[in-house]
């Protein structure tokens, strides 16, 4: 007993050096992403592109709340951007519009351009929505934050070749963004982005928020035991991820940040 209790320890103490790992690599060590003020009327002819780019593709209807574009219209005045360099050189664009009053939910809307083409308009690749849990935090700070994402099918697994990116990037660029409210955490809805998700299969989907530092609060020691198999590029099996999908109960995984600021 004593033997599995140590293996155990070790287990949670390596997958908790991964995500201290995560936090200072992905978001911490990189450079600050700064936003600025976008002009309206420029906000809203990306909105209208946007939306002309979402409608063409498939599955969006009935998945896509239509909602959110009138939302976002409301707060266009609010709009800000800023850019951000790929790994690979391209470059994206992050145009953020709230679509609640005071700023507690909102969209990034994400564009990649090739910088070795001046004729490039650039090409609207899909979108975070995100909101705040705002809770007792102070002014300008949130106690979490809760991300959706979506790369448009066409753009997903390296098939844009013209900008080379991967889904990590993109997230992880969003995510550094929405550092500056200072979350307590970051929360990924269990159903609609894993378990149900509408854009991509559910066991690579919890991979994905696993290698991402997330897991289901309720069921620690197996999300740890999964992590410390990625980690160390072993395989977990498919098995072991229905069940830890099955099991648990919580609506939310969780990636806490402030746990590994300390």
């Amino acid at each position: 007993m004593a033997d599995i209790s140590n293996r155990a320890r070790q287990t949670e103490l390596r997958a908790e050096l991964e995500r201290a790992r995560i936090l200072h690599h992905d978001i911490l060590g990189q450079r600050e992403i700064r936003l600025y003020p976008l002009d309206e009327r420029a906000a809203g002819d990306e909105l209208s592109r946007f939306g002309r780019e979402l409608w063409q593709m498939p599955n969006m209807d009935g998945y896509f709340d239509r909602g959110h574009l009138a939302n976002l219209r409301l707060f266009q005045h609010q709009a800000e951007h800023g850019f951000a360099t790929l790994p690979s050189g391209g470059i994206l664009e992050i145009l953020s519009i709230p679509s609640m009053p005071d700023g507690v939910m909102g969209f990034h809307i994400l564009t990649v351009y090739d910088p070795k083409d001046a004729a490039d308009q650039g090409k609207v690749i899909g979108y975070t929505i995100w909101s705040l849990e705002r809770g007792h935090a102070g002014f300008g700070h949130a106690e979490a934050v809760r991300m959706a994402f979506d790369i448009f099918p066409p753009y997903r697994e390296h098939r844009y070749r013209k900008v080379a990116f991967t889904n990590h990037d993109i997230y992880n660029i969003s995510r550094r963004i929405l550092y500056r409210y200072r979350p307590h955490q970051f929360l990924v809805d269990a159903c609609s982005q894993i378990s149900e998700t509408h854009t991509g299969r559910v066991l690579k989907r919890a991979i994905y928020y696993l290698k991402r530092g997330y897991y289901p609060p309720d069921q620690k020691p197996l999300a740890d035991s999964c992590l410390d198999r990625l980690t160390r590029h072993q395989p977990v099996s498919p098995r072991t991820l229905r069940r830890l999908l099955r099991v648990s109960q919580t609506p939310f995984w969780i990636y806490p940040v402030a746990r590994y600021t300390r």
